[in-house]
């Protein structure tokens, strides 16, 4: 496999929550999620603590050819161990992340995707789109009222406040969403899927700060989306989502929780 990948944080202010690591037959891309400022945090590591162990253990787990599901579950398992004693790992504050993981095992490719990341893979058989977006249903009203509001102002900070509680209630628990926190249970919930090496020629995978120019901003398609990133690589794309985010900084053409996300892209060519 050939695998490019660009990280960028989405705010100079704060630090890039986003992780990505690729190795011969593996890629991981991780999206740390933030608790809202409201909710006691129960822990006292960091999201881009949180993500880098995740991450590294994933690489390990993955190496040793566990199943994919198996592997974040162990992964999950470990880094809570290493905070089990020091932070309230059942306070619904702690660190977590959304994933997706694509390796190569044979002659197969296998993938998983849990919370808000996407991948999308160009097959014989046309694209294979696979995106998990349960948390939008997790409190629809309160998701709808964030974008009645300006980016920037008092009352959308606090629109988005109350949807992040709202949404809370339902992470990690049947028939809500799931992110990778502290509860094994999420790789259980995870979307995966397989198909044979021989029928896919490229593969690319995002967190959603850089899905938004698809699937936020409608400015193209996924096979439109995959072609700009063959010519401008993941670099190219995350500065074209900058550029239109620049142009719409309060959100009122494009309602956003924020003007600008972390974003990753990996681009794997079979």
């Amino acid at each position: 496999m050939i695998i490019a990948f660009e990280t960028l944080g989405g705010s100079a202010e704060r630090p890039n929550e986003d992780w990505v690591v690729a190795g011969p037959a593996t890629v991981i891309v991780l999206d740390g999620v933030t608790a809202p400022r409201v909710v006691t945090p129960g822990c006292h590591h960091s999201v881009t603590w949180f993500t880098q162990n995740l991450g590294g253990r994933l690489l390990m787990l993955l190496a040793e050819d566990n199943d994919m599901g198996k592997a974040l579950g162990d992964a999950i398992d470990q880094v809570a161990d290493l905070h089990r004693d020091t932070c309230d790992l059942a306070s619904p504050g702690i660190p977590a992340a959304a994933v997706a993981m694509l390796r190569k095992v044979g002659n197969d490719l296998e993938w998983l995707v849990l919370a808000d990341t996407a991948i999308v893979l160009d097959t014989d058989d046309g694209l294979r789109v696979t995106s998990d977006n349960r948390v939008e249903q997790a409190a629809p009203d309160a998701l709808a009222r964030t974008r009645q509001e300006a980016i920037g102002t008092p009352e959308h900070q606090a629109a988005v406040a109350r949807m992040s509680v709202e949404q809370l209630k339902k992470r990690n628990v049947s028939g809500g969403y799931w992110v990778a926190a502290a509860d094994r249970e999420a790789a259980d919930n995870a979307l995966t899927g397989r198909v044979p090496a021989t029928q896919v020629r490229r593969v690319a995978i995002f967190t959603d700060g850089a899905s938004r120019a698809v699937d936020t901003f409608g400015e193209m398609d996924w096979a439109t989306c995959l072609d700009y990133l063959q010519e401008h690589g993941p670099r190219g794309l995350i500065q074209h989502v900058r550029r239109i985010e620049d142009g719409d900084p309060e959100g009122l053409k494009w309602p956003r929780f924020k003007k600008s996300d972390d974003a990753t892209v990996a681009v794997i060519e079979i």
